[in-house]
């Protein structure tokens, strides 16, 4: 190998990148990159062929093997396009228009890999630089004036303190007010007023009700004054003093006299 490509490997390091063995060179995709945009070796002795057959070989052994990370493929794809864009530039007749700007191009890449290599130095410098705070350290800062200390009686604290924990003798129970429904003594003393005036055959579970109070509560006023109406004649049915009737299921209830006290 000459002393530039020497130089180039050098300059390139290794970067795992694939080994390629072709007709006019054989060594790894880096180094053949570096060198061709160097313009150190001849790429109209490489064939297309070879390279991309190679090339592709290489790729989908390592991915069948997945030991290469996804960004060291996409970089390998990226150096195997740029070889190849190179080469086929080759092919372009000399003297055109086309020759001319892929010659503008080259140089435009060749300019920015070398700005791109500039700053990878530039970063490996500062990396290896001491770091503030882990291999040097800084003078140390002075330290902060204490505050001056408050003067407090501890006694007339604590004192106030047990003011503020005095629980009440008397503790205050927060209990809501019920609201007022019809109850089923209620409904059981005004069956009872009602009895001697219900016809024969009964009345309807609704005219036993009392008069609906008007406001806000209405309607659950009235389900309870219909429930405790029902609880009452049931309780009343079970003294013999009431008959309670249902033709069909869920159909009006009839509340009556009982046989016995009729006959009374």
């Amino acid at each position: 190998m000459t002393p530039e490509a020497e130089a180039s490997r050098a300059a390139v390091g290794n970067s795992g990148a694939p080994v390629l063995r072709l007709a006019a060179w054989e060594g790894p995709l880096d180094l053949l990159l570096e060198l061709a945009r160097a313009q150190r070796v001849d790429l109209a002795r490489i064939s297309v062929t070879d390279l991309a057959g190679q090339f592709a070989a290489v790729l989908e052994e390592a991915i069948a093997r997945r030991a290469v990370p996804l960004s060291r493929l996409a970089e390998w794809t990226v150096m195997a396009a740029w070889l190849l864009a190179l080469r086929a530039r080759l092919l372009l007749p000399a003297g055109t228009a086309e020759n001319a700007e892929a010659e503008r191009e080259a140089a435009d890449l060749r300019r920015r890999l070398a700005k791109r290599a500039a700053a990878r130095r530039l970063a490996d410098w500062l990396e290896r630089r001491p770091q503030l705070g882990r291999e040097v350290f800084a003078r140390g800062a002075p330290e902060q004036e204490a505050a001056a200390e408050l003067a407090a009686d501890v006694t007339a604290l604590l004192r106030a303190c047990l003011r503020l924990l005095e629980v009440p003798v008397h503790e205050r129970v927060y209990r809501p007010r019920p609201p007022a429904l019809w109850r089923v003594s209620e409904a059981m003393a005004r069956i009872r007023v009602m009895l001697p005036e219900l016809p024969a055959d009964g009345a309807r579970l609704e005219q036993l009700l009392p008069p609906t109070p008007a406001g806000e509560g209405a309607a659950l006023w009235r389900r309870s004054a219909i429930a405790s109406t029902l609880l009452a004649g049931l309780e009343l049915s079970r003294d013999d003093m009431v008959e309670l009737n249902q033709k069909v299921a869920f159909s009006t209830i009839t509340i009556g006299q009982s046989p016995r006290k009729r006959a009374r």
